[in-house]
């Protein structure tokens, strides 16, 4: 009798295994896809009251591409510049031009990219983009930096304004994986050199994300409008004001069993479950 229900739990569990093997070759590859962009212009300093007198820019612009842990082919790419870097990309092709603010879309994994731009008429665009199949992560980033001293003859409020375009996208499918995109953006004013901060803004408008762990599909549509940010009440005296901002995605595979392997495990779990049944016929007969 104990011989006959040790043979039926091992029956139990071997069908539970088969069961997950059938489960598990049935899945699909997991693939992950994210895009993030943004363009700000028609930037206009004011205060009140007028008369605010706005220095020199300086602007910085910088790109970024990394392909790690499986992502294939592997890779870091970058570039830094006052206004228009190298686009960064590693990864298959196609390859877009410098400058792609536009989708290169869900076609020949894996690959990630940055790119971002400050014209001479003071737009500013960023893109961050991948798609990638297990395993593997990627990240991908435009960001810029632009900063002037600004000085009030008297106390008063400093405003800034700009219109912004943006669009998020990210798609997840099988799993497990994380897949992100997002966009920020940040102006503060402070003392010179940047020492202390007197005054901090991020406009959800221009600072929202999608990030998915479970298979779906999240888009924010692009979004677009005008946004006026003022600050508090501030000494008279010479401040630095600064804008900043970054569009980013991050995609983050796990390794899922390829269905061969899978079904050769079950193979396995089959060969022992019937060694198993047939040991257990033997020591009946003996007895």
């Amino acid at each position: 009798m104990k011989s006959t229900r040790r043979t039926f739990s091992r029956f139990i569990a071997g069908f539970a295994a088969i069961a997950l093997v059938a489960t598990l070759a049935s899945e699909t590859r997991a693939d992950s896809y994210a895009y993030a962009t943004q363009t700000l212009n028609t930037f206009v300093f004011s205060s009140t009251p007028a008369g605010a007198t706005i220095g020199a820019l300086t602007t910085q612009a910088s790109t970024s591409a990394i392909n790690v842990q499986g992502a294939t082919p592997s890779g870091i790419a970058g570039d830094t510049a006052d206004r228009d870097p190298a686009a960064a990309y590693v990864g298959n092709a196609p390859i877009p031009a410098p400058n792609t603010f536009t989708p290169v879309g869900a076609v020949n994994p894996d690959y990630s990219r940055g790119d971002s731009l400050i014209t001479p008429a003071f737009t500013i665009s960023t893109v961050g983009e991948g798609y990638l199949t297990p395993p593997g992560r990627e990240t991908g980033a435009g960001s810029f930096s632009v900063s002037a001293p600004i000085t009030l003859a008297t106390a008063g409020t400093v405003t800034l304004t700009f219109n912004y375009t943006n669009d998020l996208n990210a798609f997840l499918t099988g799993g497990p994986g994380l897949t992100s995109a997002s966009n920020s953006f940040n102006f503060t004013i402070a003392t010179v050199g940047g020492t202390v901060i007197l005054f901090s803004s991020s406009p959800t408008a221009v600072n929202n994300s999608v990030s998915l762990t479970t298979p779906g599909s999240n888009d924010i549509t692009p979004g677009a409008g005008s946004i006026s940010i003022t600050s508090g009440v501030l000494p008279a005296g010479t401040y630095t004001a600064s804008i900043a901002g970054t569009s980013k995605v991050e995609l983050n595979q796990f390794a899922i069993p390829e269905p061969s392997s899978v079904v050769l495990l079950g193979s396995g779990l089959l060969l022992g479950l019937g060694t198993a049944v047939r040991r257990t016929r033997k020591a009946r007969s003996a007895s």
